[in-house]
């Protein structure tokens, strides 16, 4: 599910041109264009971007509409069948659903139906599948299942229901834009997804990309509402980013979801990091050092608070202090089997635990600090659950 147009043998003014137009097409279609400095994206819904890159005289328009849906898809195709209008030239457009062909959407609509009844049949049938990103177009962390729970984009479902409920009631539950028009659907599934996915819960004001997906949730709940009253919401969820945020509550009289939403990144998850995963909450504050090799993460936090605890995992040895002494302790096994080497200490009253999990050739080294005995404690348990990608 992809679709490509190329803008052939376009000179600096030409190209220029294509950017002007993408532009205009994005006011009136009231979604959003960003330059990214090497690229530039169009982010129509959660789950549903189209990147825009170049390549010497071409410029390339893609987009894997494989998790935004239907709608995403059919709307991708007229865009760029629209700036095709707009600007006469060579073009090559790349339909792999051929949506462009006959425009028959409840087709494609049946393709997507096709496509989750494949998935969920590996779901419930591999049990390294579960295991896998088939939740989310691009992410740097997976959420951790419970048992006799099937992770969804929208959160996880009891493994039952998921079996058997029929494909079109799970759509809703997989992709973000199901029918032809941005409708209350589609701006509920957008929200119920971005809280799934990327809401930070009580940490919502942490930073400034916290914060304004916090605020993007309850404008696109607000929307669903105008547009559909009827619709359940999830509620409760919404009063708890309005408090936050000091946004007035726009919700009122509406209908509450018989279950609350899911955010997956309140409850510990899997850090990705290149073939590891670390476990930490989904709170946590990411970031890389390039010289390093390492991924950081920070305890979450809000305003007045110090950090707690802090996280640094690498494939290189060098993060640690004191590799030998490491080495030397007592192996134990983790979660996953693999077998772990940890040294914990204490030195100016911060708290360490320095690991190395290894799994054959492979090893994770993982640095680790904390304020107190507890927090070192907790740290500890969560270096016992991480490790490694099967491979």
């Amino acid at each position: 599910m992809f679709v490509q147009l190329i803008c052939k043998d376009r000179d600096e003014d030409q190209k220029n041109e294509i950017y002007q137009v993408l532009g205009a097409l994005c006011e009136r279609e009231g979604v959003q264009i960003e330059d990214r400095g090497r690229n530039v994206e169009i982010l129509v819904c959660p789950q549903g971007k189209i990147a825009v890159t170049e390549e010497g005289k071409e410029v390339i328009l893609s987009a894997n509409t494989r998790h935004g849906g239907p709608g995403f898809h059919a709307f991708v195709v007229d865009l760029f069948e629209a700036l095709e209008e707009e600007i006469p030239g060579d073009y090559e457009l790349d339909d792999d659903l051929e949506f462009s062909k006959d425009n028959d959407f409840d087709r494609i609509v049946h393709a997507y139906e096709n496509e989750l009844d494949y998935v969920r049949k590996l779901i419930l049938d591999n049990p390294d599948f579960r295991k896998r990103n088939y939740l989310f177009d691009e992410t740097y962390y997976l959420p951790k299942a419970d048992e006799h729970k099937v992770l969804t984009s929208t959160g996880d479902m009891d493994e039952e229901d998921f079996k058997n409920k029929s494909i079109q009631d799970l759509m809703d539950r997989f992709y973000v834009w199901n029918d032809w028009d941005r409708d209350g659907r589609f701006y509920r599934n957008a929200a119920l997804t971005l809280l799934a996915k990327e809401s930070f819960g009580p940490y919502s004001k942490m930073n400034e990309q916290t914060e304004k997906t916090a605020n993007e949730i309850c404008d696109d709940l607000e929307i669903a509402f105008r547009l559909d009253p009827t619709l359940p919401l999830p509620l409760k969820a919404y009063d708890d980013l309005t408090r936050q945020l000091g946004r007035e509550n726009m919700l009122k009289g509406a209908v509450g979801m018989d279950s609350e939403a899911v955010q997956y990144r309140t409850r510990e998850v899997y850090h990705l990091f290149e073939d590891a995963r670390v476990v930490a909450p989904g709170t946590a504050e990411r970031s890389y050092d390039p010289a390093l090799q390492s991924v950081f993460l920070m305890a979450p936090y809000h305003d007045d608070q110090e950090w707690s605890w802090l996280i640094q995992a690498s494939k290189q040895p060098a993060i640690l202090p004191d590799l030998d002494q490491v080495m030397e302790q007592t192996p134990v096994k983790t979660e996953d089997g693999d077998v772990c080497w940890m040294k914990e200490s204490e030195e100016d009253g911060i708290f360490n635990v320095d690991a190395v999990i290894g799994d054959g050739e492979r090893k994770l080294y993982i640095h680790a600090l904390a304020r107190s005995k507890e927090e070192q404690e907790y740290l500890r348990k969560c270096i016992l659950l991480s490790g490694f990608f099967a491979g």
